[in-house]
């Protein structure tokens, strides 16, 4: 099995309350959007199809996507229950899944520096494995995550902004982790704040 056979998601329905200046998402980053370069990775990934759950602000999310709407890997679904967390958008992705899925790929929509490299490397770990698979950084859980479908039912069941961070928490002994390269360390990071968005500036 290949890693066309493994769809990715990328999580962006919520309003991301803890950015207070603006909505973060569409924040300028290298001259577009933060969520473009999130979703850019996982399409130029060979992860397909590429799912992007939206919700909250959702038709200026697409106007900030400019050409990348019309990419053939592209699922756009919207959460109507966005508001209610980002468990609802966890599940929303797991709905719409192609059937025979042998796993998800997930990515949040606020990592500008995510490579599809990384994305790839996950996603065969994963394929090889068959378990949780994620990248470590300074000893703490990294992004991507992919789930098995062994794990979908669980999924489901979070609630409110739970996400699948508990999940992996419980099953952390048994997943399979993948160490970081020096070069793709920077991946890493995550903007959650207006100090995070300054941060970010070093790599422009």
């Amino acid at each position: 099995m290949s890693c066309e056979d493994l769809p990715g998601v990328v999580l962006a329905a919520g309003p991301g309350t803890r950015f207070k200046a603006d909505y973060k998402l569409l924040m300028p980053f290298r001259g577009r959007a933060i969520l473009y370069h999130s979703l850019k990775a996982m399409l130029d990934s060979q992860l397909n199809p590429i799912m992007l759950i939206v919700g909250f602000e959702h038709e200026q999310i697409l106007k900030g996507l400019v050409e990348l709407r019309s990419h053939p890997k592209l699922r756009i679904v919207y959460n109507e229950r966005w508001q209610t967390g980002k468990a609802s958008s966890v599940r929303v992705a797991l709905e719409h899944l192609p059937q025979d899925a042998a796993g998800v790929l997930f990515l949040p929509s606020d990592m500008p520096l995510m490579t599809s490299s990384l994305i790839d490397r996950v996603a065969q770990r994963f394929l090889q494995m068959r378990r949780l698979c994620f990248p470590i950084y300074e000893g703490q859980k990294g992004h991507p995550t992919a789930f098995p479908c062994e794990l979908f039912s669980q999924l489901k069941k979070r609630v409110g902004d739970e996400g699948g961070l508990s999940l992996v928490h419980e099953l952390w002994n048994e997943a399979e982790k993948i160490a970081l390269l020096p070069d793709e360390e920077h991946t890493q990071l995550d903007i959650d704040t207006e100090a995070d968005y300054e941060r970010s500036k070093a790599f422009l």
